[in-house]
């Protein structure tokens, strides 16, 4: 959503895409690897940068239709934490959450298979023996056509706001300033601060 429209505009810009946790990402800002980032906004402290928002997540149920709960329409956290779970790793943030939620709730997370990888997590569930609670945008390249079922998990229902970071250390170059326009100009309505 931001880098194919910025080099449509853009045609010299060239990407790097890069896979960390928010941890490393952040360290990597602060150390001047990256030029800028994506990551969450709302759940952990970010430190000294320049922050975008892009996107609200929310969490689903990744299941089959014949697997845990694949008959259902909605789910809740507590029956989400009662099915075989296959969880992403605990280093990345998105699983912070989930076990912080749950534990909110009383509940430990105890999953059959942890993971990050996406790929290896979705391969694990589409077997049809176990579950996962992923957040929507994992799911945005992924065909759900075939047997596998995103399932909302409400009670209580959760959001996180996504969004670009940039180091407020050092001057921001051009392609960079580009690359914030472009998440300001994509951002949903509601969720850029009011200027």
């Amino acid at each position: 959503k931001l880098t194919v429209p910025l080099q449509i505009r853009h045609p010299n810009i060239r990407f790097t895409v890069l896979g960390r946790t928010s941890t490393v990402l952040l360290n990597m800002l602060r150390q001047r690897e990256i030029d800028a980032g994506v990551t969450y906004l709302s759940n952990e402290p970010i430190g000294d940068v320049s922050a975008i928002p892009i996107y609200r997540e929310e969490y689903l149920l990744l299941t089959t239709e014949a697997g845990p709960l694949g008959d259902t329409d909605r789910v809740t956290w507590s029956q989400a934490a009662e099915t075989p779970l296959c969880l992403l790793a605990r280093d990345m943030q998105s699983r912070r959450i989930v076990d912080s939620i749950l534990r909110r709730i009383g509940i430990e997370a105890t999953p059959v298979l942890e993971t990050d990888s996406i790929s290896a997590l979705m391969a694990h569930v589409r077997v049809g023996q176990w579950a996962s609670i992923v957040p929507n945008s994992a799911l945005e390249s992924v065909e759900l056509t075939d047997t596998l079922r995103a399932i909302p998990i409400v009670e209580p229902e959760v959001f996180h706001t996504v969004g670009l970071v940039v180091s407020d250390r050092y001057p921001v170059q051009p392609a960079v300033t580009s690359l914030i326009e472009e998440a300001k100009a994509r951002a949903p309505h509601g969720l850029l601060p009011a200027a």
